[in-house]
């Protein structure tokens, strides 16, 4: 990509206390593996404090829901990417969403959760089968073997959202827009764990080199020089 600006790519970051020897420590972060996984796809990451999210949407060229807690287990960071969702959606900037991103970006626009149980399987993982025709079986074909570590699941995407992936027992594994023109997808396993030593899954080269390919060719660059 020498001599192509290489687009900014968001991940939404949330608050933890680390233990340190003089106490805890605030400290706002995500995962190792999303910022590997949107490197090794030609990305620039860049972890985005919690709730500064919409106000940096002019220099970033995609964001990444992460996974984590269940919705509900933590008020505060539901509402930051709630809004983040939102906001994203409202300027058109590409967005993806793992794990919990995917129930975020559901609640956002109007959808509902329930919980699941048998979609915890750090070594097996399980089948997911995808829409014909959707953004999601472009990527990674009719059907594939994922990464299952939820908790929680969409119960009914809402009218922004459509269904395109199940596993067998017809949980909702992936949501796309019902708008084609809406660049977002959110994907119920963990794509950034291909780059992760155990569990790993085998989507995340074409899950995050998707997201980079729609950041790059609607960067804010280009936007500004529009």
């Amino acid at each position: 990509m020498s001599g192509v600006r290489r687009p900014v790519i968001g991940i939404a970051g949330h608050h933890q206390l680390v233990p340190r020897p003089f106490g805890e420590l605030p400290v706002h972060g995500a995962a190792a593996a999303y910022a590997a996984a949107v490197t090794a796809c030609g990305g620039r990451p860049v972890v985005v404090p919690p709730g500064a999210g919409p106000g940096l949407l002019d220099v970033l060229d995609g964001v990444v829901l992460t996974g984590g807690d269940d919705v509900g287990a933590d008020p505060a960071r539901d509402a930051d990417e709630t809004a983040l969702v939102r906001a994203v959606v409202a300027a058109g900037v590409p967005l993806l969403g793992a794990c919990r991103g995917l129930q975020v970006m559901a609640v956002a626009l109007g959808g509902v959760l329930d919980d699941v149980t048998g979609h915890c399987r750090p070594a097996a993982g399980h089948a997911v089968t995808t829409r014909p025709g959707s953004v999601v079986h472009g990527l990674v074909g009719a059907a594939v073997t994922t990464t299952a570590l939820h908790r929680q699941a969409v119960a009914a995407p809402g009218r922004h959202w459509r269904a395109t992936a199940w596993a067998m027992d017809g949980t909702i594994e992936a949501i796309e827009a019902t708008d084609p023109a809406l660049p977002a997808l959110g994907v119920q396993w963990h794509p950034e764990l291909f780059w992760n030593d155990a569990p790993q899954d085998p989507t995340g080269p074409a899950v995050f080199a998707w997201l980079v390919r729609l950041a790059e060719n609607g960067s804010t660059g280009a936007r500004r020089r529009a």
